[in-house]
Formats: structure tokens, C-alpha cells, sequence
């Protein structure tokens, strides 16, 4: 039996942990920018590990990263490969690439996608980034790092949901 894949959220009060439910990816030319993208999303449930001050707020997390680029191709995703998105908005990108929800919709910053394995039209990735604390949106405390290691899923249906 494999081992639960978590989403987990490193907050100025300690980690936080969700397991993750589903994650997808594809590859789409996007009309908007006329440009290739990988579309990552990946949907997380309940807590399991949480802090006092996100107990109620019953969240069940998702994040999008979105990768656009010219040379944006399904033979790319290979074991070593590495892409980086550093902000959460470009507007050379069409906007918002990042969306990450907690119980507000947040851009991420400074992510990391690595492909550690690759199984037909399986992923085994490693996600990193961070974004603004997921309870206290007012910036008076450091930001939340969020992390995964999964396995995403082929979905041609896996697209951008934010411009």
C-alpha cells in the first residue's frame, strides 16, 4: 500500500498537513497568450495536523501553478526536469499563473515543480512555494511554505482557471 501524499503548510506557528485528494496535469496551447502551458492542480482535503487558529475554518486546500512557455512540451516532463515560477502574477503570462485556496484565493511565489519520475502519462513531482499566511492575510506574519511530493494524473481537461 503507498503511502498518503500530504500538502504541507509550514506556518510562522508550525506545519500543517492535508491529504491530498487528487492531482492532475496537462498541457495546453493557451489562445489568450498564444502559448504552451502546463497546468498543474492538485485538491487536498481535510487536516490533519492543524493549528488552533485554522481549526474552524474547515478548509480543504487546492493550488494551481501554471508553466508558460515556447517550448512547452509533453517530452520535457522527464526525470531532472525543473521549472520555476517565481511570481504568482505576470502580466507578460496572461496574468495569474499561481492560485493557491485556503479559505481565500492567494497568488504563490518562488515555485519550484520537479518531475522526480515519470510512468507513461504519470508524474511524480515535487511542488514548492510560498505564499501569504493561510489565516492572517494582512502580511504581519511570514509567509506559509507550501510543499508536496505526489504523483499527478494525465487530464486533458487540467487547464488554466485564472487570467
Amino acid at each position: 500500500m503507498s503511502k498518503q501524499a500530504l500538502l504541507i503548510l509550514d506556518r510562522f506557528c508550525g506545519r500543517e498537513t492535508h491529504p491530498i485528494v487528487s492531482g492532475t496535469w496537462s498541457i495546453f496551447h493557451d489562445d489568450a497568450i498564444e502559448m504552451p502551458t502546463l497546468c498543474i492542480q492538485i485538491r487536498a482535503g481535510a487536516g490533519i495536523d492543524l493549528h488552533e487558529d485554522t481549526k474552524k475554518l474547515s478548509a480543504e486546500p487546492s493550488w494551481e501553478i501554471n508553466v508558460v512557455s515556447a517550448d512547452m512540451k509533453d517530452s520535457a516532463l522527464q526525470p531532472g526536469a525543473r521549472f520555476a515560477v517565481p511570481k504568482g502574477y505576470d502580466e507578460q503570462q496572461g496574468g495569474f499563473v499561481t492560485n493557491f485556496y485556503y479559505w481565500a484565493h492567494e497568488a504563490t511565489e518562488e515555485n519550484v515543480i520537479e518531475i522526480l519520475a515519470r510512468n507513461g502519462k504519470s508524474l511524480q513531482v515535487r511542488l514548492s512555494g510560498q505564499t501569504i499566511d493561510i489565516n492572517y492575510h494582512d502580511g504581519s506574519k511570514p509567509p506559509t511554505h507550501i510543499c508536496v511530493e505526489m504523483e499527478l494524473k494525465h487530464d486533458p481537461a487540467t487547464m488554466r482557471s485564472m487570467s
